[in-house]
């Protein structure tokens, strides 16, 4: 008669369909979920078994089940949702941290006079001459919809220099005293890639375009910005509160890179860290430096600016903008380069001889395809350069991502918060090319999410939402805006998952659930993938997993 399989043999004989390892029990395992898993070979699975940092078992709960022992902590889930730790592929760290620890937050205002009332109030705690530092105004959601004066905010708060950096982060608006202090007046030049704009006379209205915010950004005294290692912990619990496990932190210079490793070493960084170090240091660092690749953090990549953003009119633009065709001087106005077209070839080609990633800011449609250029001719499709934002493109651009091999780098709500005045910036035709996602994948290449924190919201269900219906919070455009453009929903997980992921060199670590991968998961109170489409916005992180580390786990 023939005797039956042990059961430790009879796991082993379905290990490589369900996706485990039959060695040791497990740590613990999570069941009684519905779990997403990124992965188009097991799509769904039932419960996941944990060893250490990494995911010994995805399957079935009755297989998985009996990998226990007395020892493996069973964690009920009590049918909630399971995804994949979520990646935001473009944030920027030390700048959400800074909104809770220093910086005065702007967003959500709807009118100059609110910007200033919030301005007064915290002059008002101050001693007289400390500068006020804010950020997050955006003039089109005012009822001018025009950019500010500083005259008015120069009259209530006379006493403190103030910068207050636009929502975009690619304008800024200094009062009287932060002009003095900066030295510029009437005289003052525009500089290469920048813009100081002006009223009758040549007067200062106080708004700073790009290159030109360097102006004041350079008499803003160190004291008054923080310190970087509040402003990175604070920005570190939001996110992990958020079911965010990894972010591509964007303009990380080489000290901060530094101050990663500390955290890392004292076990306080729980995020994983993709550092993305600014252009201008970006050649003698990786001249000197190998690339660096720990379990929390790695650089190996740099970011440079091709120009400006749309919202403030500093995209670099094939033809003139339909609301500005002229500049002050009635010369066509296209929009700015903020840094030298030949210096972004030299950077994407050291990179690519030296083995490291080059990611480009480009939102106009001349940007993008002038950063196209400079790829192809940096050579290597396998480099996985990438264009961050790719806001605007000329339909001739769209295929040469795939063919290159460059990767777009978009942020899902920046289409949903412009969309409002795209086609007032450009009109209707160009407009055709705005947040072109399925264009895109349609070539067959990955698209990476991010939101761009602070300049969007760190939430990443709302870049979630914005990828799917192309709608505002209130459901508005019926039917979305463009909406043959629309992300599906399992896109729009992997664009957050596995493709943010593929987008940082990690998609053998890290992306998906699936066995032998870090056991980086979110546990969420509905079923994103299948719930009416509002009710995505209004998804609440219950659990946040790193490492098999429960970082966060919500209040009851």
């Amino acid at each position: 008669m023939k005797k039956h399989q042990p059961a430790h043999a009879l796991i082993a004989s379905l290990a490589l369909a369900c996706g485990l390892h039959a060695s040791a029990a497990p740590d613990q395992i999570v069941y009684n979920a519905t779990i997403y898993t990124a992965n188009d070979a097991l799509p769904t699975a039932e419960a996941i078994a944990i060893e250490d940092d990494r995911i010994v078992g995805i399957g079935d709960l009755i297989t998985i089940q009996a990998l226990a022992d007395e020892e493996t902590r069973m964690i009920d889930l009590e049918g909630r949702t399971v995804l994949p730790g979520l990646i935001d592929a473009h944030g920027h760290m030390k700048g959400l941290g800074d909104l809770q620890v220093g910086t005065l937050d702007l967003s959500g205002t709807t009118s100059y006079e609110e910007v200033i009332e919030r301005v007064r109030q915290q002059a008002a705690e101050l001693p007289e001459g400390t500068w006020i530092l804010g950020r997050g105004w955006d003039h089109e959601s005012w009822p001018s919809r025009k950019l500010p004066d500083h005259e008015m905010l120069s009259d209530i708060v006379p006493d403190h220099p103030v910068w207050l950096i636009r929502v975009d982060g690619h304008a800024g608006l200094a009062n009287e005293a932060a002009m003095q202090a900066a030295g510029v007046d009437e005289h003052t030049q525009n500089p290469d890639g920048g813009e100081v704009i002006r009223a009758e006379g040549d007067r200062p209205t106080g708004v700073f375009i790009d290159n030109a915010e360097s102006y004041i950004e350079r008499a803003v005294p160190p004291e008054a910005r923080g310190q970087t290692r509040d402003q990175l912990i604070a920005a570190q619990q939001m996110c992990i509160e958020a079911g965010l496990t990894g972010v591509h932190d964007m303009g990380v210079p080489p000290a901060q890179v530094e101050l990663y490793r500390q955290l890392d070493e004292e076990r306080v960084l729980k995020l994983r860290i993709y550092a993305v170090l600014p252009g201008n240091f970006a050649v003698r660092y990786f001249d000197q430096n190998d690339i660096l690749i720990t379990d929390r953090v790695t650089a190996r990549a740099t970011k440079l600016y091709m120009d400006g953003a749309m919202g403030s009119r500093g995209a670099w633009m094939i033809e003139p903008y339909t609301d500005r065709p002229t500049d002050d001087e009635g010369n066509p106005y296209t929009g700015l380069t903020v840094s030298e077209p030949e210096f972004i070839d030299f950077v994407a080609r050291h990179g690519t001889e030296r083995g490291y990633q080059v990611c480009v800011h480009a939102i106009g449609d001349r940007a993008n395809r002038r950063v196209l250029d400079a790829f192809e001719q940096a050579g290597a499709s396998d480099a996985r350069h990438r264009v961050e934002h790719a806001q605007l493109l000329h339909p001739d651009d769209i295929a040469r991502f795939a063919s290159l091999g460059v990767i777009p780098s978009m942020q899902p709500t920046h289409c949903t918060s412009d969309m409002r005045w795209v086609a007032d910036r450009v009109g209707d035709q160009r407009a055709q090319g705005a947040y072109a996602w399925r264009s895109l994948i349609e070539t067959g290449v990955p698209i990476a999410g991010g939101s761009d924190f602070p300049v969007e919201s760190h939430n990443p269900f709302l870049g979630f939402y914005a990828a799917v219906t192309r709608q505002n919070h209130e459901g508005q455009p019926e039917g979305g805006w463009q909406p043959d453009q629309r992300m599906t929903r399992d896109e729009a997980l992997k664009s957050f998952t596995i493709w943010a992921a593929y987008a940082a060199f990690e998609e053998d670590q890290k992306g998906t659930l699936e066995l032998g991968k870090l056991a980086d998961f979110i546990v969420i109170d509905r079923d994103v993938m299948t719930c009416e489409p509002s009710e995505i916005l209004n998804t609440r992180v219950l659990s946040t997993v790193i490492g098999g580390e429960w970082v966060f786990v919500a209040e009851e």
